[in-house]
């Protein structure tokens, strides 16, 4: 049969609109899970309502008011949206420290001190061998574990696999509700991304960034949070087999860690939770290097 130029262009919107379903750019909304009526997604910070998650353009700026509302504004996007104040998300809010963590390496700063910049190469690990809708999300980040500003806050650039890999920025919990930038894709094992977070002032900058040097990028109003826990760190959600998990090494390198005061710090890591299962460890290699392992009895 002889295809004309009209089917050919036919043909080609299919691939590409089949390619761009295959690689949504919230992977979370994917996946709807209905539970006692309500609709839930899953995130890095472990079920959320829906309505509590919002998915915004990259470089998008997250700023918090008075009466409890969020101001999302980008004007290279062309972007302006108010987020109302919700009841419901307030109180289904996650904790500020998850129990989904396995595999953690994490440090509280020095006393009267807070974080400045806090960036590492990330390199990704193997495929897993086989897929049974699990969630696999590696992670450096920053909390304000000592109570300060108008709530908890997490920022973090995640890498995650969910059917493959991708790279995304996140901030939970403003108000009960969390923030995403799209993904970034073109993602392989033995890659190495970037990953980074940093605090000035007035704001948080954190960005996702691929070998190509695409970025997912958030900025988050510090709101007088004292951002002074610092992590890095492996969640799992939804392993029903070590096989599920992907076999050998990953590496956060060349961690470097800036204080308020303009000093490199060195981190003295924490093995928060020890060894997981599948033959799971968490290797301090030196402060500027932190492997995790499964399915490996490698050192």
């Amino acid at each position: 049969m002889k295809i004309n130029s009209s089917q050919s262009l036919f043909l080609g919107l299919i691939l590409i609109a089949s390619v761009v379903t295959a690689q949504s750019l919230h992977p979370h909304d994917d996946e709807v899970q209905i539970i006692n009526g309500e609709e839930f997604v899953q995130t890095p910070y472990g079920l959320m309502l829906r309505e509590c998650v919002h998915n915004v353009p990259s470089g998008t700026h997250i700023q918090e008011s008075e009466d409890g509302s969020v101001f999302l504004t980008n004007d290279e996007k062309n972007f302006v949206k108010r987020v109302q104040k919700n009841e419901k998300c307030l109180k289904a809010a996650p904790t500020e420290k998850l129990e989904v963590y396995i595999d953690n390496g994490g440090w509280d700063l020095p006393a009267n001190k807070t974080l400045s910049k806090f960036e590492a190469y990330y390199f990704v690990p193997s495929t897993p061998r086989t897929t049974h809708d699990q969630w696999l999300y590696y992670f450096i980040g920053s909390q304000n574990n000592d109570g300060s500003g108008p709530g908890g806050s997490v920022i973090q650039p995640v890498l995650s696999y969910y059917k493959g890999w991708y790279f995304q920025s996140w901030n939970c919990c403003l108000q009960g509700m969390a923030y995403n930038s799209p993904s970034v894709f073109n993602i392989t094992p033995h890659d190495e991304v970037y990953g980074s977070v940093e605090v000035n002032d007035s704001k948080a900058t954190i960005i996702s960034q691929n070998k190509l040097g695409e970025q997912s990028l958030l900025i988050v109003d510090r709101s007088e949070r004292n951002f002074n826990w610092i992590g890095a760190s492996l969640e799992v959600i939804g392993i029903q087999n070590c096989t599920d998990y992907p076999k050998g090494r990953m590496t956060f390198s060349q961690m470097n860690v800036t204080l308020n005061n303009e000093v490199t710090a060195i981190p003295q890591w924490d093995d928060t939770f020890g060894p997981s299962e599948c033959l799971g460890k968490m290797i301090v290699q030196d402060p500027q290097t932190i492997s995790i392992y499964h399915n490996t009895l490698k050192e």
